[in-house]
């Protein structure tokens, strides 16, 4: 309990910082609150995302839009929106893991055995960011860690031909995952709650884990999985006919903003083909794999 109330006056603290003190973070927390809810005209809408986006976020490329600023009916639907297909074309070399989601690399590069080491300074075991999940495949594979800004797509894509086996929902804090926040002392991508998405691909086995920050509401798909989210426990959902998946298909929502963490089991990803700190967008070229297998 002692280090619960720990991360929770952490979590506390973040916000506030990074909302510039309590009022601010007060008025974002409602905000966060009332982002399902619709607004009236399509005057008020632009003026309200504007304000929104233009500042602290930076403007959103309206030409990537599915529609007119102004005819998304509240924050949340703005937020959860997708992209024109055509500005996101999906190669047609098939050899490689694309990118999940628009975002920038936070860090990239293979699991030591089981153990992912970030830029920060930060080691997790593969059981502390992914329980109840064999993690076995994954020791001495590759992971990506893609951190999504507020004006980035929130969805989240396969990023390769596969079946959708498993889910793993894992309760947990919201402490802020925007990286000059994240430390030893509180290893954000194993406190939060997070959602592991098992797949099947003809490149092996890959998790993706969508790791929720301050102020997500809901981890969404456009499908029904029949997985049930517990506040209190880790809940397992094997699929009872697991779900064929193409590339660059959509497959889960961020409902408000956080991070994916791509792993990639071992002897199947031979290099990256992005670097830390570089912008991508979903459909791009993350990982080169190997056709066959490795002895």
């Amino acid at each position: 309990m002692k280090h619960f109330m720990k991360v929770r006056l952490e979590q506390f603290r973040q916000a506030r910082r990074i909302h510039g003190g309590t009022l601010n973070m007060l008025g974002a927390a409602i905000g966060v609150r009332l982002s399902r809810t619709p607004i009236p005209t399509a005057a008020l809408r632009r003026k309200v995302f504007s304000m929104i986006y233009g500042g602290k976020y930076g403007a959103l490329d309206e030409t990537e839009l599915e529609k007119p600023l102004e005819q998304f009916r509240s924050l949340n639907e703005l937020f959860t929106r997708g992209v024109r297909p055509s500005l996101r074309p999906i190669p047609e070399q098939t050899n490689q893991f694309l990118s999940p989601v628009d975002g920038t690399v936070q860090d990239i590069g293979r699991i030591e055995k089981d153990t992912v080491m970030t830029i920060k300074g930060i080691r997790y075991t593969l059981d502390s960011l992914c329980p109840e999940t064999d993690t076995s495949p994954f020791n001495d594979g590759h992971f990506a860690i893609l951190f999504l800004s507020p004006r980035d797509c929130h969805r989240v894509f396969t990023p390769a031909d596969g079946v959708l086996e498993q889910l793993v929902h894992v309760p947990g804090h919201r402490l802020l995952v925007h990286p000059p926040y994240q430390t030893p002392e509180f290893p954000v991508f194993a406190l939060n709650e997070r959602l592991i998405m098992q797949l099947d691909t003809s490149f092996g086995k890959c998790l993706l884990i969508m790791v929720a920050g301050w102020g997500v509401g809901h981890i969404t798909h456009p499908f029904r999985t029949g997985h049930r989210f517990s506040p209190r426990r880790v809940t397992v959902t094997k699929l009872e006919t697991p779900r064929p998946m193409d590339r660059a298909e959509w497959i889960a929502t961020f409902e408000l903003g956080s991070t994916v963490i791509l792993m990639t089991e071992k002897n199947w990803t031979s290099s990256a083909l992005v670097e830390r700190d570089q912008s991508i967008h979903f459909g791009e070229p993350l990982f080169d794999t190997i056709t066959g297998k490795a002895d």
